[in-house]
């Protein structure tokens, strides 16, 4: 395990010192107990406790209950080495018992009677008690063989309790916390961590004629704020029923009325009075919450609407006393996804570590380690685990100082302040990926119609996430219509990975005795009660619902439900084509039949007809829609080229970027910003300016490129590029043809289970809707990214070699709708240049990782043959081309050539003159320690057919019609058109004149770049590290599925 290392200076390690020197002065060497008692006598007519059923009790009535009770308890045997069970709920008897045993010498264990015999029984023994208390309706839960003391019948006289000599570093408290491995551990909080938390602090500095607000379970540790907060300072604690603590009216009125002016909450509690009554905190002088993450909206809600004097974030684990650092929160930015953590408080140090134990710098992500006079003692009879989670502190001077790793993640702003990232375990893997689930549901969270989330790992669905929302306010139908919004809101924040297959709406979240979301709780969402009209009926629409469920991730389908009103996207088009083949045992090549049969018939019940009749042979199993290509590639009639023209084209002021969320779009709008150009208008699919400009900094952040840099230079165009006029409108589309000067066109719509008349909306409307804004009050240049997928039929057609200058041809060849519908656009593209449109044309191959450190697309094609081969240990024996051109270098030469060469009407082909073939990869997955074997290439297309079929979601399923539909006017699929010994070589002259004075380094395709590649993939999570002797993790399942044994 590392350990802290004082070494690793750094500019920033100074500050990091200065925010960690929290030293103050309190009674560091006094007992919780003896300061209790010096109260008791400085204010004994003080009231100390407040019950809402109940009489008042002063802080003299206080310490005789106290006194009592300590005496029986000694005379049954507590004292020091002793730990006493509290088995009640939090009440006045509650708060005596604990004060109590400590004033016996022992220490106390809380205990939630609401816990499972079983669990109640483990605690008790491995706390090694002997002796509990309790009161009458709980005492046939105790355990035989212990001394139980009733605290509804104890007797009138009692021994006066024996003085011991204790110290501030005796054991004062037990609390068992599950932490990620289920099992309850005993944390041994000393008397130290209760004084250094409620004495001489600075985040709530209490005062005698304060009130405390008692809302906290006795399990709770922030019970120990509770309770010896007020009692330890001479405030007051009131103590609300049960009844009102779940009432937000009933809670507001007792706040009130108590004239209380300080209370704890935990998250979850915190949320619900949030949203239930936001103004009910105006009257407290201080409010703390905590426990778990605050979510934004609740915070705002409460700052709007009459917020405390003081509203504080308060973090800390049990381990360090409850409090390890504090925020105030003043305000809270519209664009904030989290509320940050703060500083330590007094006598309190945090520090933000990497994997090696150095410091990490300002804005670097690390593990949070927490140090100080909270540090618990351990964990009870585990010194392994105490040994490797508190270790010595090499920060601190005073000898035997430890820190304690809290397994949560953080980073430290430049001010000082932490920012919590979420839990080092609740990082799941999907998809291959590492996946922070606080992270989702951080995003699920900001959507204004959700008040809380909570997200887990559903294994069943083939290892994606569900997640439960509670809804804010009340929206009709919510349990139908709102996972549907959120699902397409998640899908425009992250990766479709994260996205959760099944969202369920919840009437609230389940809470533990903590006070935190049980997870464990939440419900399972079986199937929803539908109307008996709306039930599938038959095998097919069986088959059909089935498949949805499964790839939607939906609770029920009804038979008129469409699966794009259901929230289906596009790539979940070719799963649910690919689970329904496997379900119904069509033959392989059915993939494509069954993604038109799907986007023409939209509702379950249509498609499980025309599915019921293409298998019965009473209609055809694929229509051919004839795609008239030429026809489509003719320009507009209207169409004028005859503008003045927009400005230098070389010089380009205010180019509109289209694709800007995209793979090479957000480094085209980095390479623009970074060659000098002042704005960059992106059009993007956003509900508003903040939202697109939330998108692109999203997108960028991903790909690891900083959003801060082109923030100020960037222009959000809301729009959406398959819509007329960019779904701008007349006067919106007006403007901005007036406004911008160019036109870089690289956005378009990539799906290769699509037939081109559905693509034909985005990629050649939209096309045609750019050249109009071309020629629109000015004539702009056009710079557009195709792609040599265009160039295919060439290949099937005979020729081997193409020009750049060669006009594309064989169209009718191509037989993949995405090429078709690329195809079109630039013949489109070119006739418009010949009209005197300036023209810009860029073919790239495979646009792959960055050169520096490999971040890659990992939705890709390529990417999923890279899994796939490692996953099943399995490759096909063909002579696959590697042309790898890494995204920064293709943004790199497509912006020197915009601001070098004239708009001509020149193409441009971004390929790699270095390239190489799979056989590249195999040898480096091999060199890595990944066993993969040949096997000939139609035997691993049947394979991996298999194994899509059976998990839908596996990242070979969007490809895999290719590798069976036929190519037109050929012997051939698909996918053996792009092979190397089918598809036509590429000339690159006009790239290679354009860039030769440019200095862009394009690296080979050699094992350098292949190993880069690699290495991001497993640091991603996107593949699994290979096991030693064996395959990666994840490999033996996959493999089975295929139904082969890869020795």
């Amino acid at each position: 395990m590392p350990r802290a290392q004082k070494r690793t200076e750094s500019p920033s390690t100074e500050w990091i010192r200065r925010w960690n020197a929290t030293r103050t002065d309190y009674p560091r060497e006094a007992t919780a107990h003896e300061l209790f008692r010096r109260q008791a006598e400085a204010t004994p007519h003080a009231v100390a406790l407040s019950p809402e059923s109940g009489e008042d009790i002063d802080y003299a009535g206080l310490r005789r209950r106290v006194d009592r009770l300590a005496g029986l308890l000694q005379e049954s045997g507590a004292g020091p080495g002793e730990i006493v069970a509290v088995c009640v709920e939090r009440s006045v008897a509650g708060y005596v018992a604990l004060l109590a045993v400590l004033r016996s010498g022992a220490a106390y264990l809380p205990v939630d009677m609401e816990f499972p015999r079983e669990r109640i029984e483990g605690i008790l023994q491995d706390a090694g008690c002997r002796i509990a208390l309790t009161v009458a309706e709980h005492r046939t839960r105790i355990p035989e063989g212990l001394t139980v003391l009733d605290l509804d019948a104890l007797p009138e006289h009692a021994p006066v309790p024996r003085e011991h000599e204790q110290s501030a570093e005796d054991p004062a408290y037990v609390l068992y916390t599950s932490g990620s491995t289920g099992t309850p551990k005993g944390v041994v909080v000393p008397h130290r961590g209760i004084v250094r938390l409620v004495r001489g602090t600075d985040f709530l500095g209490i005062r005698a004629d304060d009130v405390m607000c008692g809302t906290v379970n006795l399990t709770f540790d922030l019970s120990v704020l509770d309770l010896f907060g007020p009692l330890l300072n001479g405030a007051r604690l009131a103590i609300p029923d049960q009844e009102t603590l779940l009432s937000p009216r009933r809670l507001e009125d007792f706040l009130q009325r108590e004239r209380a002016t300080l209370m704890w909450l935990g998250a979850a509690l915190f949320h619900q009075m949030a949203a239930a009554r936001p103004a009910m905190f105006g009257t407290l002088r201080c409010l703390v919450a905590g426990g778990e993450a605050l979510n934004p909206s609740a915070v705002r809600a409460v700052l709007r609407n009459g917020p405390p004097a003081q509203l504080v974030d308060g973090y800390g684990p049990t381990e360090n006393s409850v409090i390890s650092t504090a925020y105030v929160v003043d305000e809270l930015p519209p664009e904030a996804e989290t509320v940050p953590i703060g500083t330590p408080i007094a006598n309190s140090t945090a520090y933000v570590l990497r994997d090696s134990g150095s410091l990490a710098d300002i804005g670097e992500e690390g593990e949070l380690w927490v140090g100080g006079d909270g540090v618990a003692l351990g964990y009870l009879g585990k010194p392994e685990l105490t040994e490797e989670r508190f270790v010595p502190d090499p920060f601190s001077d005073r000898p035997g100082d430890r820190l304690y790793r809290t397994g949560d993640m953080a980073r430290l702003r430049a001010d000082g302040v932490l920012e919590f990232l979420g839990r080092r375990d609740r990082q799941v893997k999907l998809g291959g990926f590492r996946v922070e689930l606080r992270e989702v549901e951080i995003v699920l969270s900001a959507h204004p119609e959700v008040e809380e989330s909570a997200v887990a790992l559903a294994e069943e669905n083939g290892d994606r996430l569900r997640a439960w929302v509670v809804a804010a306010g009340e929206h009709e139908g919510a349990e139908r219509d709102l996972p549907m919004r959120l699902r397409r809101y998640l899908r425009d924040r992250l990766p479709v990975f994260m996205v959760p297959v099944q969202i369920s709406v919840v009437d609230a979240m389940p809470v533990n005795s903590s006070g935190k979301v049980d997870r464990s709780a939440l419900p399972d969402g079986g199937d929803e009660k539908l109307p008996e009209e709306q039930r599938p009926r038959g095998v097919h629409e069986e088959a059909v619902a089935q498949v949805w469920r499964q790839v939607l991730g939906l609770p029920s389908v009804g038979r008129d439900d469409g699966f794009f009103a259901l929230g289906g996207q596009s790539l979940q088009v070719a799963q649910s084509a690919a689970a329904l083949g496997e379900r119904l045992d069509l033959p392989d090549k059915a993939g494509s039949w069954l993604i038109r049969l799907l986007l023409d018939n939209p509702s379950l019940a249509q498609l499980a007809q025309r599915l019921e009749r293409v298998r019965a042979g009473e209609e055809p199993p694929q229509v051919r829609h004839g795609a008239e290509l030429e026809r489509d590639a003719e320009l507009p009639s209207g169409l004028r080229f005859d503008a003045p023209p927009a400005g230098d084209p070389r010089r380009p002021r205010r180019p509109l970027l289209t694709g800007a969320t995209g793979f090479l779009g957000v480094f085209l709008l980095d390479r623009l910003v970074a060659a000098g150009v002042p704005e960059v208008w992106c059009l993007v699919r956003a509900d508003d300016e903040e939202h697109a400009r939330r998108r692109i900094a999203n997108r960028m952040r991903r790909y690891g490129l900083d959003y801060e840099k082109v923030d100020s230079h960037v222009v959000p165009v809301p729009g959406d590029i398959s819509e007329p006029r960019l779904g701008r409108g007349p006067d919106g589309f007006d403007d901005l043809a007036r406004r911008v000067d160019s036109i870089v066109h690289a956005g378009s719509l990539i799906n290769f289970a699509y037939p081109y008349e559905v693509l034909r909306r985005t990629n050649v409307a939209g096309a045609r809707t750019l050249l109009e804004l071309a020629t629109t009050h000015t004539l702009k240049p056009v710079h557009h990214i195709s792609s040599i997928v265009t160039l295919a039929g060439f290949g099937t057609a005979g020729v081997r070699h193409v020009t750049e200058d060669q006009l594309p041809e064989h169209g009718d060849r191509l037989s993949l709708g995405y090429a078709e519908s690329k195809w079109v656009v630039e013949r489109m593209m070119l006739a418009a240049a010949g009209r005197g449109l300036p023209l810009t044309m860029h073919r790239p191959y495979e646009i792959t990782g960055t050169r520096d450190r490999g971040i890659w697309n990992t939705d890709t094609l390529m990417c999923a043959w890279f899994r796939t081969i490692a996953e099943t240990g399995l490759a096909p024996d063909v002579e696959l081309p590697l042309d790898f051109v890494p995204v920064d270098y293709t943004a790199d030469a497509i912006v020197h050539i915009l601001r070098s060469r004239q708009p001509d009407g020149r193409t441009y082909h971004l390929t790699n003159p270095r390239d190489a073939r799979l056989r590249l990869l195999v040898e480096r997955l091999r060199a890595m320690g990944y066993p993969v074997r040949w096997i000939p290439y139609q035997e691993w297309t049947a394979e991996i057919t298999a194994l899509t079929r059976k998990d839908p979601h596996h990242p070979m399923t969007p490809f895999m019609h290719m590798f069976h539909d036929e190519a037109a006017d050929s012997d051939i699929t698909v996918k053996e058109m792009y092979f190397a010994d089918v598809y036509p070589a590429l000339d690159r002259s006009n790239t290679e004149r354009a860039t030769q004075d440019a200095g862009l380094e394009l690296p080979p395709v050699d094992a350098r770049l292949i190993d880069l590649y690699l290495q991001y993939f497993i640091d991603s999570g996107f593949l699994a590290r290979p096991a030693p002797g064996g395959r990666p993790d994840g490999a033996d399942r996959a493999a089975g599925e295929a139904g082969t044994a890869t020795g």
